[in-house]
């Protein structure tokens, strides 16, 4: 009897450790299970200087915030997860949940962001948001998820519009760009641009801009005053003209079976993270721009000069019909039509807010 006894409490003992453990493997179970979106950008980690790092961490604090921390977000800015075309193929496979991309990672997966970039278009930045917030916004989000197979949640604010720069002479017309060489990115737009103007185009990588101008590789190139500010391209070029000509945007993505696997209400929570994100990123730049970090800072380093509308007028009657022409070549039917229908949301939208 007493080893019937003994036995049993050996069982009965057994019984109760496996339950504790099990237990305790319940209680870990749901920080194991905890939901993770990993976002990157090529911008520097300072959300006071980068919109994109301002984008990103108030996004973060929203989407933690606003699931109790079910959901974590991970930030990798300046380039760490790899160059550009390889984190939104990470984006597309799921390594990474989301992503800031520039105009230039976009079009290699999707080629309509050509569109975007027709040349002085767009008058000013209230037009520019209410185009890309409104139906038209609605329009790109849906075309990136059909042809990109990501989700673009919206359209955030890189910096502000290109500008010109360059070492040889200011532009004030576009019969002053005529001759001079221009770096680009590699946009098929972009240099399709410059050549309708008289310039030449050379696309280098953002890395070699610096030393390209420092040598006279090329003359000139167009960023946004972010940009130039970050690159410190005012320390090798002496003129900047406010031309304006086309606005600079980021994207902010997400893998779309990530976001399709949420509960409804984390959708909620993502959604509105990104629309009080993509705030943040334009007002950190209007506000970043503004102080004596920005453009009173590049007035004191550069010979700076504002186009009047006349003269920005001279480059549209050249630029834009160009862009239409190399949309129908290159895009085809489809360009043609977003083009057409974002020219037209542009006028609709320069009406309405009286400009």
């Amino acid at each position: 009897m007493k080893s019937i006894a003994k036995r049993s409490g050996i069982w009965f003992g057994l019984m109760g450790m496996m339950v504790f453990v099990l237990c305790l493997g319940l209680t870990v179970l749901p920080a194991s299970a905890k939901k993770i979106i990993k976002i990157g950008h090529i911008d520097p980690d300072d959300p006071f200087l980068s919109p994109d790092q301002a984008a990103s961490v108030v996004f973060k604090s929203m989407i933690e915030s606003g699931t109790n921390g079910g959901i974590e977000v991970q930030i990798f800015p300046a380039s760490v997860l790899g160059k550009e075309r390889e984190s939104m193929e990470q984006l597309q496979k799921g390594l990474i949940q989301a992503y800031i991309g520039s105009a230039g990672a976009m079009a290699t997966f999707w080629p309509l962001v050509g569109v975007l970039d027709t040349p002085f278009a767009i008058p000013n930045y209230s037009v520019a948001y209410d185009v890309f917030d409104g139906k038209f916004g609605d329009k790109l989000k849906q075309s990136v998820l059909d042809k990109a197979k990501v989700r673009c949640l919206e359209v955030t604010d890189a910096a502000g519009f290109f500008c010109f720069t360059n070492s040889k002479k200011q532009i004030k017309t576009v019969d002053d760009v005529k001759g001079v060489k221009y770096r680009t990115m590699s946009l098929p737009s972009h240099i399709a641009f410059f050549k309708a103007m008289g310039a030449s185009a050379i696309p280098i990588a953002w890395s070699e801009v610096f030393t390209s101008l420092q040598t006279g590789v090329v003359d000139g190139q167009h960023n946004p005053l972010g940009q130039i500010i970050h690159g410190k391209i005012y320390e090798v070029q002496k003129y900047l003209s406010l031309t304006n000509h086309i606005f600079s945007t980021h994207w902010l993505l997400m893998n779309e079976e990530f976001f399709k696997a949420l509960t409804p209400d984390e959708k909620k929570v993502v959604v509105d993270a990104g629309r009080v994100a993509k705030t943040a990123s334009r007002g950190i730049t209007r506000i970043y721009l503004s102080t004596d970090k920005g453009l009173p800072f590049l007035a004191k380093q550069m010979e700076v000069y504002q186009p009047s509308a006349k003269e920005r007028e001279t480059f549209a009657k050249v630029a834009i019909p160009a862009m239409q022409q190399w949309v129908k070549e290159n895009l085809k039917d489809e360009g043609v039509s977003l083009q057409n229908d974002f020219l037209k949301t542009i006028e609709e939208s320069t009406k309405r807010l009286g400009y």
